[in-house]
């Protein structure tokens, strides 16, 4: 399971959601999850769910694959797009 540290911290979903949106392109559905959570897919198989924890002066996303196997390249596509992203380096 991925795990990406960002040193910003009270990330929202809905952030995450722009972010993943423009750095993956339109082959990709996002959505908000349960809480603070958000959910990529590509296909009926193939997807991958983020996590968002606030720790001490960082967010932490924790990326897994929805379906074993079938989701790995989207779950580490999603956290390669979290882990490049600028708006989620310091303000």
């Amino acid at each position: 399971m991925p795990t990406v540290r960002v040193p910003r911290t009270r990330v929202t979903p809905d952030e995450v959601i722009m972010v993943l949106g423009r750095r993956l392109g339109a082959g990709y559905r996002i959505d908000r999850g349960d809480g603070r959570s958000v959910r990529v897919s590509r296909s009926a198989l193939s997807g991958a769910e983020v996590d968002i924890r606030d720790v001490a002066g960082a967010t932490v996303f924790r990326v897994r694959g929805r379906v074993p196997l079938a989701s790995f390249g989207t779950a580490r596509r999603v956290a390669y797009a979290l882990r490049q992203s600028a708006e989620f380096r310091s303000l």
